[in-house]
């Protein structure tokens, strides 16, 4: 299990750069990793990132739909280890892994076969922080373009 560095805190641990958007078609809980929701002219839309490598920002509280909703893109926030292999290593980019999890590009790509990470739908979500060899470890991810 990882050290967990601020064990009385959830989700953002320091200030960093957020953009509004508007909840999309499903509703967006506290600290869910976001994907583009539908386009809407004049708006970000933003729903739950569901797809391997679809998200690109983390919700800062939760919304219903219709609302805004403040969405990390650049800032250190505590996310939950989603690694196919349990075990990630600090200093690996990562993405989503289908859900509010994640796990290194490098995980994902084997044996799943090609993810392209520049163009289409594939997203890096950041860079891990800590080292973990548990599955579930709530780990750092400094949340941004990583590369």
């Amino acid at each position: 299990m990882a050290t967990d560095w601020y064990p009385s805190q959830e989700g953002r641990i320091a200030d960093g750069l957020t953009i509004n958007c508007i909840v999309g078609a499903t509703a967006v809980e506290e600290n869910d990793i976001v994907k583009f929701g539908t386009s809407t002219a004049g708006q970000i839309t933003v729903i739950p990132a569901t797809g391997i490598g679809d998200g690109w920002g983390v919700a800062i509280r939760a919304a219903a739909v219709g609302y805004p909703v403040p969405i990390l893109v650049l800032g250190l926030n505590k996310l939950k280890n989603g690694a196919v292999a349990a075990a990630i290593e600090q200093g690996q980019v990562c993405m989503n892994n289908g859900d509010t999890t994640v796990d290194s590009c490098e995980d994902l790509v084997v044996g799943a076969g090609t993810i392209t990470i520049y163009g289409g739908d594939s997203h890096i979500l950041g860079l891990i922080m800590q080292t973990t060899t548990a599955a579930a470890d709530e780990i750092l991810v400094l949340v941004g373009r990583c590369t």
